[in-house]
């Protein structure tokens, strides 16, 4: 007997998913390193390259846990990229990561739905997460966002498992994940919060056959071994909680959730697929397919799915109330690409319950076919906007300065969301990067040598700045290059022209700030970068000794960003180095107030002379107070 003879007809399914699939895996490494890093990922990049108590370290002051950039730190070892020079070849590589990540969310998002809703309903949610835009964008940064949006599918998907299966793999395998998401994002903390309503409503609508106790004793175990699996990052949770309520800056929930509707439409926004009243569409699709398994039954069984809506709709709005109660404005710039997966499942449902209800049998399949056909072109015509280049030509701008750059050349920067540190990635000429107050303050003793060698000084701003005869400006995208033709040694001369250049760069933050949010690249605060400029403005300002512009430029400062302690820092300093110590100990003061670290016997010995009214000794006391930790954070 020939037990091959028979040939098996290939399931149209199948291949409709593997061509889904490889339109995915096209989708997320097309032109994966056309441009350069932007801004975060190359902080991913310097972040990742650290070594392991270095990284935890500065981790653990960061917005985002370690556990990303642990990954990809370990994969750029073994694949020996960590030691290459910056290039498109490693610009790949950083986002290699994503990419895979956002191809097997694809997969494991129809594995999820093919289990609770049909087969066709799990095929059309997996070829709309092929090709939403957003998931595609985020699937070719280098950041943490499609990994956790794949972490978040998984952890639901092993819970399921574990749930119908009663097997301890399946609980482990839910807690690695869970805890694997949690090092991801903070935000991953609200994944076992949606999961235990979820499961109680699972539970609740169980046949009566079905045993509770299994379920939620194989739960309990796997949130204990999770927080087991956590235990070297507590004391960072538990610091930045302390941290946050010394400085009262955790909202009460009655301030803030009046924010909730705002947040909703923007996450909904940002969700797309575009950025047209189409979204909306989706949103109605989407709460349809809610409803309609709320008070429906399953397809293979008689089974009421009551439980998989109840699991919908937490998906969406607890990460949502979170951020409207959490009184982070941090929060309001989080990536919610994780929410697509069961967003797009309940969508899918939402056009198979529409044509259920408009169209009679047997019509129901291809009218289903058309219509989920034509929201996954819908979706797929919004996906060139991805390829579009709207973000700063780091690495052509480096590549530009490494050619025309020699010994003896020095680069200054503008202050806009750290000009200087990004492009010192990607920068591998003989010139040297320093800060515009650096320069100033050599500038006495740097003039000779800089005429000898015939050295001389470029600008990288984000801005265009005023014309000048000694310079040519060479544009990129975002960036401008201040290129001498006319070399300058006069030490006056360039430094009036650095202080110009950075007043030229405090009238341009705010509206620098407002184009990013507009291309939607990053959403900078127009006040803080204006702060931020004001900060580069005073350091130049002091270093030139013009002490009174240098205090009113950080008053400035202050004025439009009040709270970070380094500002009153700054200011402190210059009033010491104009003499006016009392002025300084109560900046002082607003800083030690700011930063709980510092609060302590120390400072209460520093206030002590202080309201003895020995200014200069308190002072000297606040500054080596201070002085260690604003340096290690410098």
């Amino acid at each position: 007997m020939n037990l091959c003879s028979r040939k098996h007809p290939a399931n149209p399914h199948s291949i409709i998913l593997a061509l889904g699939l490889l339109l995915a895996l096209a989708l997320r490494f097309h032109a994966l390193a056309a441009e350069s890093l932007w801004e975060d990922e190359i902080f991913t990049a310097l972040q990742a390259s650290l070594p392991f108590h270095a990284l935890l370290r500065q981790a653990a002051s960061d917005i985002h846990p370690p556990g990303y950039y642990l990954l990809v730190g370990m994969l750029a070892r073994m694949f020996a990229w960590l030691t290459a020079s910056p290039s498109a070849t490693t610009d790949w590589l950083w986002r290699m990561p994503s990419a895979f990540a956002g191809v097997l969310a694809v997969a494991l998002t129809w594995r999820l739905a093919r289990e609770w809703l049909r087969r066709e309903v799990a095929l059309v949610v997996a070829l709309l997460l092929a090709v939403s835009p957003v998931a595609v964008h985020y699937s070719r940064e280098a950041r943490m966002h499609a990994l956790f949006l794949l972490l978040g599918v998984l952890s639901t998907w092993t819970l399921a498992r574990a749930v119908r299966s009663h097997r301890r793999g399946w609980w482990l395998a839910y807690a690695l994940a869970t805890a694997a998401g949690i090092y991801t994002l903070y935000l991953g903390f609200v994944l076992p919060l949606v999961h235990l309503i979820w499961l109680v409503a699972y539970l609740l609508m169980r046949p009566a056959h079905a045993p509770m106790r299994p379920a939620l004793m194989g739960f309990a175990l796997s949130m204990v071994f999770t927080a087991v699996l956590y235990i070297p990052w507590w004391p960072v949770v538990g610091e930045m909680i302390r941290l946050r309520l010394a400085t009262h800056t955790i909202a009460h929930s009655s301030g803030n959730i009046a924010a909730l509707p705002s947040l909703m439409a923007q996450v909904i926004t940002a969700l797309g697929p575009g950025k047209d009243t189409t979204i909306w569409l989706w949103l109605a699709l989407w709460l349809i397919g809610l409803l309609h398994i709320a008070v429906g039954a399953a397809d293979n069984a008689n089974v009421h799915r009551g439980h998989f809506a109840v699991l919908g709709a937490l998906w969406l709005t607890v990460p949502l109330v979170f951020a409207a109660l959490s009184g982070d404005p941090r929060v309001w710039h989080m990536r919610y690409a994780f929410l697509l997966p069961l967003y797009l499942i309940f969508v899918a449902q939402g056009v198979r319950a529409l044509t259920q209800l408009a169209v009679h049998t047997p019509s129901r399949q291809d009218a289903f076919a058309i219509v989920a056909t034509l929201l996954v072109l819908l979706s797929a015509l919004q996906v060139p906007e991805v390829y579009r280049p709207v973000r700063t030509a780091w690495r052509e701008a480096a590549a530009y300065l490494t050619a025309q750059t020699r010994p003896g050349d020095v680069i200054i920067s503008d202050a806009l969301f750290d000009t200087g540190r990004y492009l010192g990635y990607y920068y591998r000429g003989p010139a040297e990067l320093t800060t515009p107050a650096m320069l100033v303050a050599t500038l006495p003793d740097r003039v000779t040598g800089m005429r000898v060698s015939g050295g001389r000084v470029w600008a990288v701003t984000r801005f265009h700045p005023h014309a000048m005869a000694a310079v040519q400006p060479v544009v990129f995208r975002g960036l401008v290059i201040s290129a001498p033709v006319l070399p300058v040694y006069d030490a006056t001369v360039l430094t009036e022209s650095v202080i110009d250049l950075m007043r030229q760069a405090v009238a341009a933050a705010p509206e620098w700030a407002r184009q990013m949010t507009t291309q939607g690249l990053m959403q900078p605060d127009a006040r803080v970068t204006r702060a931020a400029a004001y900060l580069f403005l005073g350091d130049t300002l002091r270093a030139a000794g013009r002490l009174t512009e240098a205090i009113a430029a950080y008053q400035a400062m202050l004025t439009d960003d009040p709270n970070p302690p380094g500002g009153y820092v700054a200011l402190a300093e210059a009033y010491v180095a104009a003499g006016r110590f009392e002025d300084a100990v109560h900046a002082y003061q607003q800083a030690v107030a700011r930063q709980p670290r510092w609060q302590g016997a120390r400072a209460e010995a520093a206030a002590a002379l202080a309201n003895a009214g020995e200014w200069a000794a308190a002072a000297a006391a606040y500054q080596a107070l201070i002085t260690p930790e604003h340096a290690s954070n410098e």
